[in-house]
């Protein structure tokens, strides 16, 4: 099945949860949303909140929630106390999240932070994504860093290099480790850039970099997926849900939800999780049979 745009939002629209629902204690289930991650075992989206409005202090006031399938809400408060949460995967019953500290590992069956992992020196840690045996890669986007962590082990710096230029999103694909860059800054912890970020990607085995398309800037990527023959990104300033075709072919998915920011998959379901930092929202798109 072929979907077009019209259709595209008619399926969106039908699967948006607004995340400023009141509950009980009249707290909102989302605040300033940034990553959405699916996990199969529990059949459950997993969203942080950094809190107070786009925090990013270590002020103990972010939180994790948990979305059914078909986006309900399902605990607002799964974990709670976290330092502005940002991206989050999973891996042998443990949900991985990165915050102010360093990254969380989280006992999934029973909502407990078991331990924080630490990264040396880390500016602003941002995404992470887990390879088939555990090891957890971590991006820094203002330190143009990404950490390497081996299966019960401490974080290393793995790849320092002005090179990433900004690097956000992280994908594991095969042999190499995909980055969505925000772009160059225009100087040290500036959110400007000198132009829009691109794709690029890092070899597992020796940490060499590579730039992908022929260096074509995309946007100010944030978060990054992949299903069948295409890569799906964000771009957060501009509020956009891009495909990225093999062949290096951008198209718009959507567009209209300012501060989209770490997405999530259901490959399965094909299903996207995205998560509107500046909505309040968890937004969840159903690509159909086939990809658009």
């Amino acid at each position: 099945m072929h979907l077009n745009r019209a259709s595209l939002m008619s399926t969106c629209l039908a699967l948006a949860t607004l995340g400023g629902a009141a509950l009980a204690d009249d707290l909102p289930p989302l605040d300033a949303p940034e990553s959405a991650h699916w996990h199969a075992p529990s059949q459950s989206w997993y969203v942080s909140s950094l809190g107070g409005g786009m925090s990013v202090a270590r002020d103990g006031i972010g939180w994790i929630s948990r979305y059914s399938a078909a986006g309900q809400l399902l605990e607002a408060r799964w974990v709670e106390g976290l330092d502005a949460p940002t991206g989050m995967t999973s891996h042998g019953g443990m949900l991985y999240a990165v915050d102010r500290a360093g990254v969380l590992e989280i006992d999934i069956e029973a909502r407990r932070v078991l331990r924080t992992i630490v990264l040396p020196d880390a500016v602003t840690p941002n995404d992470i994504a887990v390879a088939d045996d555990g090891t957890l890669f971590v991006s820094d986007m203002a330190g143009n860093r990404i950490y390497r962590i081996l299966p019960g082990a401490t974080a290393t710096l793995w790849v320092s290099d002005a090179a990433l230029e900004g690097p956000n999103g992280l994908w594991v694909d095969g042999e190499r480790l995909l980055v969505a860059t925000w772009g160059p800054a225009k100087e040290q912890g500036s959110i400007e850039t000198t132009r829009p970020g691109r794709l690029l990607a890092v070899n597992l085995d020796h940490g060499s970099i590579q730039v992908l398309f022929d260096g074509q800037s995309i946007g100010h990527l944030d978060g990054l997926v992949s299903l069948d023959d295409a890569l799906y990104v964000t771009d957060w300033m501009t509020g956009t849900l891009l495909r990225v075709a093999l062949t290096g072919a951008v198209s718009t998915v959507m567009t209209g939800l300012p501060g989209l920011a770490d997405l999530g998959i259901d490959p399965t379901g094909r299903v996207i999780g995205l998560p509107a930092m500046q909505d309040n929202r968890l937004v969840l798109l159903n690509l159909g049979e086939t990809s658009p």
